[in-house]
C-alpha cells in the first residue's frame, strides 16, 4: 500500500520493528485529517481498542489485485522479441496467447498463469539475460505481470540490447 500526503508535526519518531514493519510517532497531527486521507484513498483507516494502535484494512481482496513492472523492450533481445511475437499469437486451445499478449508497441506477460512461467519460457526459447530479469524482479517485487514496452523505463542494473 502506498499513499501519498503531505504532514505537518512538530517532530517525527520512527521505531522498526519485526517483519519489516515500523511505528511511526508524529507530534501534533491532526488525527482526522489523517484518516481523511487514508479514506480517500480507497482505504479504511480506524483505530483499534488498543490505545494508539491504528489499524489500516484494504476493502479490495488480495486476489482481485495485480502486481506489475513495465519496461523497456531493450531489455530482450531481437529473438526474444520475434519469439514473443510468435506465441502471442496462438490462438489455438490453451496457446500461449492466453499469458503472453501484443501490446502493439510491446508484450504484456501474466507470470502467474503458469507455476513455473520463467521455466516455460525457457523451453520455448527466451534468453538467459531476459530470464534472469524475469526471475529477479519476481523475487524482488513479487510480481504477476510484467509489460515490456517500446515505450518503457530501462531499469537499472540489468542487460540491455541495441536491436
Amino acid at each position: 500500500m502506498k499513499i501519498s500526503m503531505n504532514v505537518e508535526a512538530d517532530g517525527i519518531n520512527v521505531l522498526a520493528l519485526n517483519m519489516g514493519k515500523i511505528a511511526v510517532e508524529m507530534d501534533r497531527v491532526d488525527v482526522d485529517e489523517l484518516i481523511d486521507v487514508v479514506n480517500d484513498n480507497g482505504y479504511i483507516l480506524r483505530i483499534a481498542s488498543t490505545p494508539g494502535e491504528i489499524i489500516v484494512e484494504d476493502p479490495l481482496p488480495v486476489t482481485a489485485r495485480t502486481n506489475g513492472i513495465q519496461c523497456s523492450t531493450a531489455h530482450i533481445t531481437d529473438e526474444d522479441n520475434a519469439l514473443l511475437h510468435t506465441l502471442s499469437q496462438q490462438y489455438q486451445d490453451y496457446g500461449d496467447a492466453e499469458w503472453i499478449h501484443y501490446t502493439g508497441s510491446g508484450y504484456l506477460i501474466r507470470l502467474d498463469a503458469w507455476a513455473f512461467p520463467v521455466l516455460r519460457l525457457k523451453r520455448c526459447g527466451l534468453s538467459k539475460a531476459c530470464r534472469k530479469l524475469l526471475v529477479t524482479l519476481i523475487r524482488r517485487y513479487a510480481i504477476s505481470t510484467i509489460h515490456f514496452d517500446s515505450f518503457g523505463d530501462i531499469l537499472p542494473g540489468f542487460i540491455t540490447f541495441d536491436w
